[in-house]
């Protein structure tokens, strides 16, 4: 089989921005070229890529996956600790074109979940004391980690995919709206926001588009009741924090 960069991506589940930094600046993939130019991949392909992801997922730097590929038995890393801290002491010292630059380029380099599960998350609750110095760094941080997912929803916009909204439902955290959706950027969902979770919510208006609700803290029997009497008017989904 043969795929277009498009199908590739969905089989892996891997961005095609993140795909082409593999080939291009890592040497990683090797797809053909047709006439026209396109890069075309094979199974074989998808089962490389499958490799590169399941070291990216351990934390070994993208930079050192080419020589592991040919020794799987390899010891397994972990460079998320790494990558964190790096990022904070960008942060801390007032770095925040090296901190916007390093989580771009992460971004292109990590699949998105991964950065946001073993990064971004784990970095903001090192920021999250409530003092006047921490929660400013803080603001910094998630006015970076909004900037970045608002580029890579527009990316998406590029390509065909299904139109959904999402937004924040009981939720303390607004920025875990912008979290949730840039993992799910590059996986063929063309994503509105809501920035900041409304008072009252009314899903019905958008009957056409697909909800997903980012919610804290225990679903209670009410919550549980309105979710269903949505659902049967929408497509909808929880996630629970």
């Amino acid at each position: 089989m043969s795929y277009s960069i498009g199908e590739f991506a969905r089989l892996c589940g891997i961005p095609a921005t993140t795909l082409r930094a593999w080939q291009s600046r890592y040497g990683l993939l090797k797809p053909m070229r047709t006439e026209g130019g396109h890069r075309v991949y094979s199974d074989d392909d998808v089962q490389q890529a499958l490799k590169i992801l399941d070291w990216v997922k351990k934390g070994v730097p993208v930079s050192q996956v080419k020589p592991l590929l040919a020794r799987p038995g390899s010891r397994q890393a972990n460079n998320w600790l790494t990558l964190q801290q790096t990022m904070l002491q960008h942060l801390k010292e007032g770095k925040i074109e090296s901190l916007r630059q390093l989580i771009y380029n992460s971004g292109r380099e990590y699949p998105r979940s991964e950065l946001v599960h073993e990064v971004l998350r784990p970095l903001r609750g090192l920021v999250s004391a409530n003092v006047a110095a921490m929660m400013t760094l803080r603001e910094i941080l998630d006015g970076i980690i909004i900037s970045y997912t608002a580029f890579c929803l527009e990316g998406d916009r590029k390509a065909p995919g299904e139109p959904y909204l999402l937004t924040g439902w009981h939720l303390n955290d607004p920025c875990e709206i912008w979290l949730e959706a840039l993992l799910r950027t590059g996986q063929g969902q063309r994503i509105d926001i809501l920035p900041s979770p409304p008072a009252m919510l009314a899903p019905e208006i958008f009957p056409q588009r697909k909800w997903l609700l980012v919610t804290s803290g225990k679903l209670t029997a009410a919550r549980k009741k309105q979710i269903t009497q949505w659902q049967q008017v929408v497509s909808l989904d929880v996630i629970t924090l």
